[in-house]
C-alpha cells in the first residue's frame, strides 16, 4: 500500500534522526579515523624506504667484496708480470709486460675509487636510515596512542551505532525511491547535512529564512511534499501555530 504524504514525511522525521545520531557518533570520533589510516600508510612507506635502503647497503656491502677479491686476484697477476720482466728477451718483451703492469694497477685504483665510494656511500645512507628509524619510532607512538583513542571511540560507540544502521536499513525500504533520492542529495550538498526540517518560530530551522503563513498553511495540511523555496529542505511540520495577519477591523 502507497503511504500517504503524511506517512513520508513521518518517515523521513524518523530517517532524519536516526541519521542524526549517526553523524553525532561519527563527529564525536574527530579526524582520528583519517588520521590513523594516514599514520598507518606513511609508517608503511617508512618501513618500505628502510627495506629499501638495506638492500642498497646489502649490495653495495656486496659489490665491495667482489672488488676486494679482484684487487687480491689482480695483485696476485702484477706480481706475475713483475716476475715475467726478470725473465725478458728484449726491451719489446720488458715494454709490452710494463704496460700490462700499469693496466692491472690501474684496474686496482678503479677498484679501490668505487670500495671508497661504496663506503661513503653506506656511511651517509646509515646516517640518513638511523634519522628516518628515530622519525619511524615516534611516528609507531604516535600512531599506537590515536589507534588506542580510535578503539577505545569505537568500543564505546560501535554497537549504539550498529543498531542505527539497522533501523536505518529497515526504515529506508518503507520510504518512496524518489522522496528517498531527495533525501539523500540534500544532505550532501547541505552543510549541516539537515534534509528535512520543521518550521520553528516562523522561519525554516535549516536556513532559518522566513516561511510564509500561506506556506505554512500548506505544510501543516501534509497534503503535498514542501520544499524550502530558499535552501530546498524537505519541511515536514511547523513546530508553532501559524499567525495569520489580521485585517484592519481586526478580524482573522
Amino acid at each position: 500500500m502507497e503511504n500517504t504524504v503524511e506517512k513520508e514525511l513521518e518517515l523521513l522525521l524518523k530517517l532524519q534522526n536516526i541519521d542524526n545520531q549517526i553523524d553525532e557518533i561519527i563527529k564525536m570520533r574527530g579526524d582520528l579515523p583519517d588520521e590513523v589510516k594516514s599514520l598507518e600508510a606513511e609508517l608503511a612507506n617508512i618501513q618500505a624506504q628502510l627495506q629499501k635502503d638495506e638492500e642498497a647497503i646489502s649490495n653495495l656491502e656486496q659489490v665491495i667484496a667482489t672488488q676486494r677479491i679482484k684487487i687480491k686476484k689482480t695483485e696476485a697477476l702484477v706480481q706475475r708480470y713483475e716476475a715475467q720482466q726478470l725473465n725478458v728477451r728484449n726491451n719489446k718483451e720488458y715494454d709490452a709486460i710494463t704496460k700490462e703492469i700499469e693496466l692491472q694497477k690501474l684496474d686496482i685504483q678503479l677498484a679501490e675509487k668505487k670500495i671508497k665510494d661504496c663506503y661513503e656511500y653506506i656511511a651517509k645512507n646509515r646516517i640518513e636510515t638511523e634519522q628516518t628509524s628515530t622519525s619511524s619510532k615516534k611516528k609507531e607512538q604516535v600512531f599506537t596512542e590515536k589507534q588506542g583513542k580510535l578503539q577505545s571511540v569505537l568500543e564505546e560507540s560501535q554497537e549504539k551505532e550498529a543498531s542505527l544502521h539497522r533501523k536505518r536499513a529497515r526504515l529506508v525500504k518503507k520510504i518512496d525511491t524518489d522522496l528517498l533520492r531527495s533525501y539523500d542529495r540534500i544532505r550532501k550538498n547541505v552543510r549541516n547535512k539537515l534534509a528535512v526540517v520543521l518550521v520553528k518560530r516562523g522561519a525554516c530551522s535549516g536556513c532559518f529564512m522566513i516561511v510564509y503563513p500561506q506556506v505554512q498553511v500548506a505544510i501543516r495540511a501534509k497534503k503535498q511534499i514542501v520544499s524550502c523555496e530558499h535552501c530546498g529542505r524537505i519541511i515536514a511540520d511547523v513546530a508553532d501555530p501559524v499567525i495569520e495577519e489580521k485585517n484592519s477591523e481586526g478580524k482573522a
